[in-house]
Formats: C-alpha cells, structure tokens, sequence
C-alpha cells in the first residue's frame, strides 16, 4: 500500500494513509499523538486543526448545566481533582489536570470547558479536512439540560462545519447536533451491542443502526466487531457505506490485540476512519502492509 501524511515543519503527526479504497483518516483519540501523553492537550488540537487532521474530545456535563472536556464521569485518578463530575461546577475545576500514563499532571492539559478549549481555534487557520468530534458522555438514565446543549452550541459558534456529535446515547446526540447546524451526527452501536447479545450477529447490527439511520453519518463501531463481521464473510462496513454511512473503527493501538491481519482486514472492509493513540505508529504499521 502507498500512503501520505499531512504535516507541518513542526511536526511528522499524520492524518491519514492511504489504503486500496482511499485515504483512511487516523483520529488523534483525546487527541493524543502519543499513547503515554495526557489526554486533551492544548497544544494537539491547536496542531491537528492546522494539519487537517480528525480530532475527538470527550465530553461531560456539569452540576450547572456546562460541558467539560472529560472522559470519566469522576475527576480522579485521570485528573488532579476528585469527586463526580455531574456534582461539580465548571468553576471548581479551575486548576486541575490531566495526568499522563505515569501519573504526573500535564500543564498542557488543563482541566477546562469544551468553550474554553476550543476558543482558540476561532483564530487560527483549519486545514480543509480538520473535523472536531464532541464524543457525548452521559451517565445511565441521564438526559441533557437545555443549558448544555446551548453552551455547546455557542462553544462552537462559527465552526459548526467542521463538528461531529457522536455517542453511545444517539437521541441526546441528535438534540445537540440539531443545536449546531452543519455539524454531522455520529452513533456508537457497542453500549447495545453489549445489552443485547443478538446485535452481535453483523447482519442484526446492520439493520439495528439502518432504523437509526436518519441523520446519521458515521458509525462508531469496536475493530473487533469488523473483524469478526469480515471473518464471518459480511461485509459489514460496506453495507453502512452502501447507506451513506462511514465507519470509523475504534480504538486500534498497537500491542498483542492488533497485527498485520487486524490491520489489513480494516483497511480491506473500507473504513474510513481508525481511532488511535499512536497515529504515527498505525501510520507506519499500515504502509508497511
């Protein structure tokens, strides 16, 4: 396989290779470069917005109806604060951390608002193909205050073309993208997939996110359940692609989990799109295919 990458002079971090069916984009998960860095570095969005590269932030709400760029619905260990987000203000969160895989804090990765974090971007320049996924969070039973949505709204004024609002939670999903108009709509099938085990028949699936597909233009779907859709010889990617919906495999980092196999399975099925820590490393690992 031949293959690209997009860069800069102070960087090699690439946004995509290419594969026999085209560019396939690597996401920065949390907008990592790095498997041991800090997860939602400043300094990484503001380099994948100027390469074009396809980003993702996790994010949650807080006790006064705001979004915070977090992954986990407790600030500690991931963080340098403690408690569950859902019961804390965005104001308490001033002056905490993320932490890097060796625990130490990074001030490069505040804790902060998905506002604040984004705010930045309303200034510099966005490569065409640069695309900001909000990854909603929600915990069980939960449904989003009005006040979220609007904060995300206006957190993104202005650059709406270049947002995805995807998740587990497709309803709550579409009520904020419906907030920003021009943003695309992703789903995440796993959280059903691991409720009710018949989705885990690729056919099943199919038709499961078919009935929910208006609107939708991305699926999120887990490597391994690809793999075993190709292995059980449907082609599963290419009948979403055949309803106008991209496949995005997640989360594909190397290790005893992933080879040459996995990866030429991938890229054979017609993804469009494989989340990573280590774009470089998948990078590498792929054009050597």
């Amino acid at each position: 396989m031949a293959a690209f990458e997009t860069s800069n002079q102070t960087s090699n971090a690439p946004v995509a290779v290419e594969g026999p069916y085209g560019p396939v984009r690597l996401k920065w998960h949390k907008l990592r470069t790095r498997l041991a860095e800090a997860p939602f570095k400043r300094s990484n969005l503001a380099l994948g917005w100027q390469l074009g590269a396809s980003l993702e932030v996790d994010i949650l709400g807080t006790a006064d109806g705001r979004f915070a760029v977090l992954h986990d619905a407790t600030l500690g260990p991931s963080t340098t604060g403690r408690g569950r987000v859902p019961r804390t203000p965005i104001a308490s969160m001033a002056g905490l951390f993320h932490r890097d895989a060796a625990g130490a804090p990074d001030p490069d990765a505040p804790v902060l608002s998905l506002a604040k974090l984004v705010a930045p971007l309303q200034r510099l320049p966005r490569a065409p193909s640069a695309n900001l996924q909000l990854d909603l969070k929600l915990l069980e039973g939960h449904t989003l205050p009005d006040s979220a949505v609007a904060d995300a709204a206006a957190a993104v004024t202005g650059l709406a073309d270049a947002i995805v609002v995807g998740s587990h939670h497709l309803d709550e999903a579409r009520r904020l993208a419906a907030a920003i108009p021009g943003a695309r709509l992703g789903y995440d099938p796993m959280l059903a997939v691991s409720r009710q085990r018949d989705l885990r028949d690729p056919e099943r699936l199919l038709r499961h996110i078919e009935r929910r597909s208006t609107g939708v233009s991305l699926a999120y779907l887990r490597f391994d359940a690809i793999v075993a859709a190709e292995n059980q010889g449907f082609p599963l990617v290419a009948r979403l692609l055949d309803l106008g919906i991209e496949t995005d495999a997640w989360t594909v980092n190397p290790g005893r989990d992933i080879n040459d196999s996995i990866l030429r399975t991938l890229v054979g099925a017609k993804v469009r799109q494989i989340t990573t820590d280590v774009p470089s490393e998948i990078f590498r690992l792929i054009r050597s295919l």
